[in-house]
């Protein structure tokens, strides 16, 4: 009796045709309180706020497991979401499983302003080097029939982020501010790259040929891509 216990279970493995069903992703972008209201000043190591009057973002190639949802989206996210992050559309994936989903950042416009103690001073900043979000762990397995949002997520703190390396970078303006070499309360693109690292113990690069504001800047504009708020993506 025992030896036919092994064809029986292999037999009803091999009839074991169930469907997992499917279920929608449903892809939304959002920059989190930070975009929408602002950075409070007890988020910068040196007393500075930030509000955003536009923070418009390109998102291309967007997709879960390799279902892409098509087109380009253009969405300024810092237009009031109530939490619920801008639609860009859904996907429809077989269920029971955990999806991976990537995303490109095509191109990224900032524009608000940072004020310490009355002091104010605009920046206007555009960033057109496409950035790849790949293997974004969406952390929860999709049923069938269900409804799975999955929020492509923009940390703008890391634009005033003073170390390209640190598990604990700060979030900083003074440097910034310094780069407004005329004084006339707008910190220009032209006025960043004018501004140099050499000698600052922060805004420490690495082994990276980087060694002005502009690009120091730039370069931790390529990290603002998460996954559903704090999740990691890998960056291509």
């Amino acid at each position: 009796m025992k030896r036919a216990l092994v064809p029986l279970m292999l037999l009803l493995s091999a009839c074991d045709t169930s469907d997992p069903g499917e279920g929608t992703v449903r892809f939304t972008l959002w920059g989190e309180d930070f975009i929408e209201q602002g950075i409070p000043a007890e988020e910068f190591v040196d007393g500075w706020s930030v509000t955003f009057d536009v923070f418009e973002v390109s998102v291309t190639a967007v997709d879960a497991d390799g279902e892409a949802l098509p087109g380009t989206h253009v969405v300024d996210i810092a237009e009031a979401s109530g939490g619920e992050g801008h639609a860009l559309g859904t996907a429809v994936l077989p269920a029971d499983r955990v999806p991976m989903a990537s995303w490109t950042i095509s191109s990224m416009h900032a524009q608000g302003t940072a004020t310490r103690e009355g002091v104010e001073k605009h920046f206007d900043w555009s960033f057109d080097t496409p950035v790849r979000y790949v293997e974004c762990d969406t952390g929860t397995p999709l049923a069938s029939g269900d409804v799975t949002d999955v929020v492509l997520t923009v940390h703008a703190d890391h634009l005033f982020y003073d170390d390209l390396d640190s598990e604990e970078p700060g979030v900083a303006f003074d440097l910034i501010a310094a780069a407004d070499a005329d004084d006339d309360g707008e910190v220009t693109m032209a006025e960043l790259e004018a501004q140099s690292l050499a000698g600052e113990v922060r805004y420490q690069v690495g082994s990276r040929d980087i060694d002005d504001l502009h690009a120091f800047i730039a370069e931790q504009a390529r990290t603002v891509g998460h996954i559903n708020g704090e999740g990691h993506c890998e960056i291509e």
